[in-house]
């Protein structure tokens, strides 16, 4: 016997159950699968959620407003917060133009409250997918706990996706031979919903507000240098964070683990194969230095949703037709974010007198050229380009 869906969904992270929400909310029956159980678990990180991507939560009917901190403005620096060597975004004093930072488990709590609520969406998980092919009808994927049928399969499996892989879709992939280590503060002065990215030699260090005089830290730079950091006892790790920081928020306290991860700029070569759709880091995984990884997958999840409303309401096959203009639409969209952020990373790692001279002579030109910083800031909202549905309008 086999289960019958518009939609099979494998993986249940954040743009998982993005993507399931928003082809319910468009009017499709939908599948969802992970080969572990679908919890909130445990995650020390949290996300920068453009504008657009929180008009996207609010559309899907999540209230977030209790754990996303506003960001009311954002700086990057050279140096302190008050060096001339800055570029300066000044929100609009709520957080609705520049959007807001959330801790990853809250959100994946949100999202998962909201599906089991979605009479449209069944999970099935933990399971094991030992064949997924396709025809001229449909995918069908084949599970240790039955057989499930859909026009159309999509994977959110992440980076290493097997989906993408058993579809034969190559990756273009730079390894950047640095990491990233993440861990949350507690701090003895108000952060005022500032973000802060200063650069240092190596990469750059972000201190994120979030709730409850809290912040997320994010710091960027060579594998052996972040790992040294990361081995630090806790007490000379605060040290030399508050060093880094020059004091910004006074005295500092960890409230959660430091975690590492490699950081790699990988692209797939297309975003689509036979009745298939790669959505979130299974398509595309870039620098953190942005804040926009995750923001591009819930385009994704979006973008996604829009094309196969399309194609149902022209009677076409979602599976076929609606996967037309998702190619063309993410692939330029990621690409472009992708090379950004793999040119400022870049541009950060050359450690040489007359190139910093002139990076932040560069942030000093930016700052004072209104129509280029205010270019960046519908950038960092995420409101640039052709926006999906779900995100450029309130329901």
């Amino acid at each position: 016997m086999k289960t019958e869906y518009d939609i099979l969904i494998v993986g249940a992270g954040l743009v998982g159950l993005t993507t399931a929400l928003c082809c319910a909310k468009t009017g499709f029956s939908v599948g969802l699968m992970d080969r572990k159980a679908v919890t909130a678990g445990q995650d020390g990180r949290a996300s920068a959620l453009s504008a657009s991507s929180l008009r996207l939560m609010e559309n899907l009917g999540l209230d977030l407003s209790s754990d996303v901190q506003p960001i009311r403005d954002m700086l990057v620096t050279e140096g302190t917060p008050d060096s001339p060597w800055r570029l300066h975004f000044e929100g609009d004093g709520d957080g609705g133009d520049l959007g807001g930072l959330i801790e990853n488990q809250k959100l994946k709590a949100a999202l998962l409250s909201k599906v089991k609520a979605t009479k449209a969406i069944t999970i099935t998980a933990p399971l094991m997918i030992t064949e997924a092919v396709h025809d001229a009808s449909g995918v069908n994927v084949v599970s240790n706990v039955g057989d499930f049928t859909a026009a159309l399969l999509v994977a959110a499996d992440g980076r290493e996706s097997t989906l993408r892989r058993k579809a034969g879709i190559n990756v273009q992939r730079f390894d950047y031979d640095a990491c990233s280590l993440v861990t949350t503060i507690a701090h003895e002065l108000p952060h005022d919903g500032l973000a802060w990215q200063r650069f240092l030699p190596g990469g750059p260090l972000a201190v994120l507000p979030l709730t409850e005089q809290r912040s997320q830290i994010v710091w960027s730079g060579p594998a052996a240098q972040i790992k040294a950091a990361e081995a630090l006892d806790e007490a000379d790790f605060l040290a030399l964070l508050f060093e880094k920081m020059d004091g910004y928020l006074g005295q500092l306290q960890l409230t959660a683990p430091r975690v590492s991860w490699p950081l790699r700029l990988q692209v797939a070569d297309q975003f689509t194969a036979d009745r298939l759709a790669l959505v979130g880091d299974a398509a595309h995984v870039i620098h953190p230095l942005a804040g926009q990884g995750l923001n591009l997958g819930l385009r994704d999840a979006a973008a996604l949703a829009d094309g196969l409303k399309a194609a149902k309401e022209t009677g076409q096959d979602i599976g076929v037709a609606g996967l037309l203009d998702y190619e063309s639409a993410r692939n330029s969209d990621t690409r472009l974010m992708g090379a950004t952020t793999h040119a400022l990373a870049n541009l950060y790692r050359i450690n040489s007198p007359a190139l910093g001279h002139a990076r932040r002579l560069g942030l000093v030109l930016t700052n004072r050229w209104g129509i280029i910083t205010s270019a960046l800031r519908k950038e960092a909202a995420g409101e640039t380009g052709s926006l999906p549905g779900l995100m450029r309008r309130r329901f």
